[in-house]
């Protein structure tokens, strides 16, 4: 992989769009498409109440992503009624090298809180382990190590949106630059306001770009040196001024995830 200093969009459209069906606005703005084999761990799950929506392949049995990911309202998905995807670049038409499975079972952090989406994470055990090795999916290398300012990072996603010349639907995975920025420059009082915490990062431009994400195109996996550093949680709103992206910080997480997912592969 090539690192410039990248943000990616992770967006996702439903997959069962009629034909003529109303699509979603763009969901990303600029990006350049993907490669094979450049992000492996990167997935993305749907839910009866969110069409798309980011996570990371970190065990054969059990995917990453975001804890309002996996809820409506206060309650949780059923297991069975979530679908993940993984080692495609398309959300559609899909490859022979997908891999589709449904949820087994669904953990949220005991102490998330929707209203400031603090301990935004989840994890959702899958119904059959992922085929490994695989030519497009990896496990995700999550990072130990603090992730200083202005350490060059990537972030796959998908992008779906009508292209204005032919009516072409394009949905192929894409990203998009960034920048780490520093947690109390993203607290000041007209930027997040004191909302981004030790377990959470910030990036992006803090002025409006010709790069950036746009709402709904949560979960996405951040990575910086090859690593996962966080999961997309809030911020994306298409470069608007003073907002960049926020992520669930996996580094702060990682004790979370072992026991959680320990407990449950031994037992």
């Amino acid at each position: 992989m090539t690192y410039a200093i990248v943000f990616a969009v992770c967006t996702f459209a439903v997959l069962s769009l009629a034909v003529g069906a109303d699509l979603p606005d763009p969901l990303l703005v600029g990006g350049t498409e993907s490669t094979w084999g450049s992000f492996p761990s990167a997935a993305f799950i749907r839910t009866p109440t969110l069409s798309f929506c980011g996570a990371a392949v970190i065990h054969p049995e059990f995917v990453l992503t975001l804890a309002q990911c996996v809820l409506n309202g206060t309650a949780t998905h059923l297991p069975e009624h979530v679908e993940i995807i993984a080692g495609d670049l398309n959300v559609f038409p899909q490859s022979v090298e997908r891999q589709t499975r449904s949820g087994r079972e669904i953990i949220v952090h005991r102490n998330f809180t929707a209203f400031n989406l603090r301990n935004d994470i989840a994890l959702v055990r899958v119904d059959r382990a992922f085929k490994l090795p695989s030519n497009t999916v990896e496990l995700a290398v999550r990072r130990k190590r603090i992730t200083p300012s202005e350490e060059v990072c990537l972030l796959p996603g998908w992008n779906i949106q009508r292209t204005t010349t032919s009516g072409k639907i394009e949905s192929g995975q894409k990203y998009l630059s960034v920048e780490i920025l520093d947690r109390d420059m993203c607290n000041e009082a007209h930027i997040h306001e004191g909302r981004v915490r030790e377990s959470m990062l910030c990036g992006g431009n803090l002025f409006q770009s010709s790069n950036a994400a746009c709402s709904g195109n949560l979960g996405c996996p951040l990575y910086c040196g090859e690593q996962l550093v966080g999961l997309m949680s809030f911020g994306a709103n298409c470069g608007l001024a003073n907002d960049p992206p926020v992520f669930s910080q996996v580094r702060y997480f990682n004790r979370w995830i072992d026991e959680e997912i320990l407990e449950r592969v031994v037992n």
